[in-house]
């Protein structure tokens, strides 16, 4: 219900996962490249590229140049998002801890 209500931009298991590795590269800091994140095999390269571009259209990842290599291009996540999914682990958190 909580996917539903607060993350309706996440339509496939794809967004999930995408958004996940690229939130956890960005919170270790090392971020992600598009070539990175193909090289997961979350799914095909084809597939991987076209919901990055679903993904920054709706707001969801964002891209930067790469600071030390201006041809890079460096994914993250929005802070709306990161925020949004922060709470998601919070209350599967909490509810483990009820448990």
């Amino acid at each position: 219900m909580f996917e539903k209500q607060h993350l309706p931009h996440l339509r496939t298991h794809e967004d999930f996962d995408i958004v996940i590795e690229v939130g956890f590269h960005q919170e270790n800091g090392t971020p992600l490249t598009l070539k990175g994140l193909v090289l997961l095999n979350i799914t095909s390269p084809a597939t991987v590229q076209r919901r990055i571009c679903a993904l920054v259209e709706r707001g969801v990842i964002t891209r930067t140049r790469c600071p030390s290599d201006r041809r890079s291009v460096e994914l993250g996540v929005s802070t709306q998002t990161r925020e949004l999914i922060e709470r998601y682990v919070h209350m599967f958190s909490t509810i483990n801890e009820i448990r």
